[in-house]
């Protein structure tokens, strides 16, 4: 039976490692000693001819001679011998190659005829190829750590989020990754596809939409050869409830020129890709770092009822400037229906204090700590309150309280739950993160992702 492209690179039953060198350093090293660095269980070889062995690991003069099937092959020879390597690893049965080098169809004529040798040796054979120029793949679970990227050389704690991330740019991808585990959150899956002689992004996040543990898929899409596939996929994505969010280049003429000789894609038609992806229920972004704030939103799974949006804050003016872009976007910021709340909440306000939303608690908050706890209960329990967006700022002193008080505002209620919490040192920022509550450094970076949750909430 033939292995989907999800069991072949994210649960290998055996990996091969083609040109692997002792020294785990070396970018021919790094996959191996990655893979027992942290645990890979499959069998595990290495092809070497002049070796026995490999950083410990048995090595064969070629892989037609290893024992038993290979579901994964990771090929890391120089760009001259890769055609020979991916003909040997197709001659022997090998379920599925990744190539890392470099020197293909991104370099333009000269490169396309090997690239294309390349793709017609797995075609024969049934044998799928990621690459060639990537990075490589990853997952979790099994801990096929099957790539050479350098985000894996510090030793810090990984977290396990139920997202999968696939970019056709290593850089692009290993950047989001990273930034990623700045805000606390993982990927369970990885993939860098690069030129795309075969496998595509769409492909990859096709294959793990039906994944138990993956909730959120994104991508980095630099050419759509297959603008049906990338549409199917939006819509498996969306009958699933699984937020499919993606980062495409190549909009303009100088970015297609760069996607044609970063990877050697045709950029395509920026309208056409919009049809098949963000028509079809996709959200759309446009920076790395749209990317993983909008991983960070939906990372909780919250949905919200409906576009109402309450904004609570200490600042009138970041209200005022939060609410524009809020309506801008869609969401509605009006003043509760409710007599009997709008009356609860000034009980808890100074004099002065606004309850017309955007709620302003004014700087009195700073001094009356119990002032934002007591808000946020009256706003948690709102009816006319579909979703909620805390902007604070500049309060370092006593902001473990606030801290606190937030996080406890945050769990208390499944309506989606965001904060903007700007200036100041950072580190209460970074502890509500810890805390698990989605944080942003700046209320309009908030307010987008509100309005991606609100947008894929109301297609549900």
């Amino acid at each position: 039976m033939t292995r989907s492209v999800a069991d072949l690179y994210f649960r290998p039953r055996s990996i091969v490692v083609l040109g692997a060198s002792s020294d785990p350093d070396k970018l021919s090293g790094r996959p191996l000693a990655y893979l027992k660095k942290f645990g890979y269980k499959g069998g595990l070889y290495a092809v070497n001819p002049r070796r026995s062995e490999v950083q410990g690991v048995e090595t064969f003069a070629s892989v037609g001679e290893i024992p038993g099937p290979v579901d994964l092959a990771i090929v890391v020879v120089p760009a001259p011998s890769v055609v020979d390597a991916v003909r040997a690893c197709a001659d022997a049965g090998v379920g599925a190659v990744t190539v890392f080098a470099s020197g293909f169809s991104e370099i333009g004529e000269k490169g396309h005829p090997e690239q294309q040798e390349i793709s017609d040796i797995a075609a024969r054979a049934g044998m799928r190829v990621v690459g060639p120029n990537c990075l490589g793949t990853f997952a979790l679970a099994d801990r096929a750590f099957a790539t050479f990227s350098t985000a894996f050389d510090d030793e810090s704690e990984r977290p396990v989020s139920p997202i999968a991330l696939v970019s056709q740019s290593g850089a692009v991808g290993t950047f989001t990754y990273s930034t990623m585990n700045s805000l606390g959150l993982g990927v369970t899956y990885f993939a860098n596809t690069g030129n795309e002689a075969d496998v595509t992004v769409p492909e990859v996040l096709s294959a793990l939409v039906d994944a138990d543990d993956v909730h959120v898929l994104l991508g980095h899409i630099e050419g759509v050869k297959n603008v049906e596939a990338l549409r199917g996929l939006a819509r498996s994505a969306k009958a699933k409830d699984k937020p499919l969010v993606l980062l495409k280049s190549g909009r303009s003429a100088a970015g297609a020129r760069a996607v044609a000789a970063h990877t050697g894609s045709v950029a395509g038609d920026d309208a056409e890709f919009e049809a098949a992806s963000v028509a079809e229920g996709a959200i759309r972004v446009h920076s790395m770092e749209a990317l993983s704030d909008a991983a960070l939103a939906f990372a909780d799974g919250r949905r919200a009822a409906g576009s109402r949006l309450t904004i609570v804050t200490l600042s009138g003016g970041a209200g005022a400037l939060a609410a524009d872009r809020a309506v801008e976007l869609g969401l509605q910021v009006d003043t509760w229906a409710s007599d009997a709340d709008r009356e609860a909440l000034a009980g808890e306000l100074p004099y002065f204090g606004a309850v017309k939303n955007p709620i302003d608690m004014t700087g009195s908050m700073i001094n009356d700590r119990s002032l934002l706890e007591r808000s946020l209960r009256v706003v948690n329990e709102n009816d006319d309150t579909d979703a909620v967006l805390v902007v604070l700022g500049n309060a370092d002193k006593g902001s473990d309280e606030i801290v606190e008080t937030l996080a406890k505002a945050y769990r208390s209620t499944e309506k989606p739950f965001l904060v903007a919490w700007t200036g100041g040192s950072g580190r209460p920022r970074l502890e509500l993160l810890r805390a698990g509550v989605p944080t942003y450094s700046e209320p309009d970076r908030a307010v987008l992702c509100m309005s991606h949750v609100v947008t894929h909430s109301r297609q549900g």
